[in-house]
């Protein structure tokens, strides 16, 4: 199993030619196709109804500044890959809104990249609903890169997020192809104090190493008491394995649930310190 083709979201933010360089370096790594997605639409509003009245179509004016700056991504975006060196990249347009345009595109993927939302951003609000919509609707894994920090797409050390859930083997498999040669893997099931006892945990995590150790991978599988909610109790195993991969499956108690108690998806995607494949 690889990666043929990566799809990378081209987006408006402080951090974007760096995604774009990560993204390029991990498609020359993988040799892999990239294909960068820039996607433009107006904003429709009011004026645009008062258009004959002041002389000027707003709506028109709108959509020549978002082709602009959908451009200048998409000229990034073609810098960062001859810099890189990748030999097989392309830059596909779309006017559709952005969630459904990466949702589409995806399908001709096998690997989709997105940047973490930056709440510094201006436009943090549209990139976050972005990335929620994708991990809940993609049918494709995505590798989110946080905005802050420098990453190597090398993963010589991966963390999995194990709870026997159809989300978490499928992003363990989605992720194959990018921890084939890690040096350490750790994969977990997190418990928390007081609830069921940990041998039938164990009973799963033995399974699950036992698969990937077919598949080559030398595998450290445990159970870990953790009394924080399951991302803060993520986030601390990251730090204390010194991971650079997390793998996890998403939304797995549905999106409207994970919204309302503060699930792990959403804190991962606040408060990531690494990338983290996601997958449901």
């Amino acid at each position: 199993m690889t990666y043929r083709t990566v799809l990378l979201h081209l987006h408006d933010h402080a951090r974007s030619a760096a995604c774009a360089a990560y993204a390029a370096r991990l498609a020359r790594r993988l040799e892999a196709r990239l294909v960068g997605l820039a996607c433009h639409t107006a904003a429709a509003g009011p004026l645009h109804e008062l258009a004959p009245m002041i002389g000027s179509d707003p709506i028109a004016a709108d959509l020549r500044k978002a082709e602009a700056r959908a451009n200048a991504r998409a000229v990034e975006f073609e810098r960062q890959c001859a810099l890189a060196g990748l030999p097989a990249c392309e830059t596909a347009r779309d006017d559709v809104d952005a969630a459904s345009a990466v949702v589409a595109h995806a399908l001709g993927a096998d690997l989709v990249v997105v940047g973490q939302p930056d709440p510094d951003d201006p436009g943090y609000r549209e990139h976050r609903a972005l990335v929620d919509t994708v991990l809940q609707e993609c049918p494709r894994p995505v590798l989110v890169v946080p905005y802050a920090g420098e990453f190597a797409p090398e993963f010589d050390t991966v963390l999995i997020a194990w709870d026997d859930s159809v989300e978490a083997a499928h992003a363990a498999t989605a992720a194959l192809p990018l921890i084939a040669r890690a040096r350490a893997v750790h994969l977990i099931r997190l418990r928390h104090p007081g609830n069921e006892s940990a041998l039938p945990l164990q009973a799963g995590v033995d399974r699950a190493t036992t698969w990937l150790a077919c598949h080559g991978l030398e595998v450290q599988g445990r159970v870990s008491t953790n009394a924080l909610p399951v991302g803060e109790a993520l986030l601390s195993e990251l730090a204390d394995t010194g991971a650079n991969l997390l793998v996890m499956g998403a939304w797995g108690s549905g999106r409207a649930v994970e919204r309302l108690v503060g699930g792990a998806t959403r804190t991962l995607v606040d408060s990531m310190t690494a990338p983290v494949l996601f997958a449901h």
